[in-house]
C-alpha cells in the first residue's frame, strides 16, 4: 500500500509542459519495475503498464509481486475524458475520479520543459543498439519537498528509467527507482481499456 501511494505521489503533475514525450500517435506496454527506500522502509513492486497515445489513456496494473503475479486490478487514466477509474474485477469494485492537468504532463512519462540534457547514450551493441538520452530536472510535491530526478529515455521520448531523490518527509530522504522492461511496440488487446458495467 505504501509503494502505491509513493507511485501515486511521483505521478505529480508538472504545469510547466513537457520538453520530451512519446511521439502523437504512439502505442506500447511495458512493465514497471519500481523500488521506493527511505531510512526506514524498502518496497519494491512490479506493474502491467499500458499507453496509447492515440487515445491518451494509459494502465497501471496491480502490484504483481504482491499478487504472486495474478493482477485482478487496475488503474485506467483516460484524459480524453478526464477521468481515472481504480478497478478490481475479482471483487467488483470500481472507483471513479477526476485527473488533474493533461496527459502530456504526466512526470513518470514525459521530461518537462527546463530539464536540462546530460548528453547521449546507447545499450548494446554494435547493430542492435539501443539509442537514447538523460535529462536531470527538479521539481517540488505539494507539501513542499525537493526532487531531483534523472530520466532515461529513448530518442523517441519512450521512457527507459528514472531515479528521483526526495529531501525530508517521512522516513527522511528517500529514492525512488522506475525502469521500463520487457517493452514492446502497440496493444495487444485494447479490451484492456474497457469500463466495466458496475463502474
Amino acid at each position: 500500500m505504501i509503494l502505491q501511494v509513493a507511485l501515486l505521489a511521483c505521478l505529480v503533475i508538472v504545469a510547466s509542459g513537457n520538453l520530451c514525450c512519446p511521439r502523437n500517435g504512439l502505442q506500447f506496454s511495458a512493465f514497471q519495475d519500481i523500488t521506493f527506500t527511505n531510512s526506514s522502509t524498502t518496497m519494491r513492486g512490479l506493474y502491467f503498464f499500458v499507453y496509447d497515445g492515440v487515445n491518451q489513456k494509459y494502465i497501471v496494473g496491480d502490484d504483481r509481486i504482491a499478487t504472486n503475479f495474478v493482477g485482478t486490478g487496475k488503474t485506467i487514466y483516460d484524459y480524453q475524458t478526464r477521468t481515472g477509474y481504480k478497478i478490481d474485477s475479482k471483487a467488483r469494485t470500481c472507483t471513479k475520479f477526476p485527473l488533474q492537468g493533461n496527459f502530456e504532463d504526466q512526470e513518470n512519462i514525459c521530461v518537462p520543459s527546463g530539464a536540462v540534457t546530460l548528453g547521449p547514450l546507447f545499450y548494446g551493441y554494435n547493430i542492435d543498439t539501443l539509442h537514447a538520452r538523460t535529462y536531470t530536472y527538479n521539481s517540488t510535491t505539494a507539501d513542499g519537498r525537493q526532487h531531483t530526478v534523472y530520466s532515461t529515455v529513448t530518442e523517441d521520448c519512450v521512457p527507459i528509467f528514472t531515479t528521483k531523490t526526495t529531501t525530508g518527509g517521512p522516513g527522511g530522504n528517500s529514492l525512488y527507482l522506475l525502469a521500463y522492461n520487457n517493452v514492446f511496440p502497440g496493444i495487444k488487446d485494447m479490451s484492456v481499456f474497457d469500463i466495466p458495467s458496475y463502474c
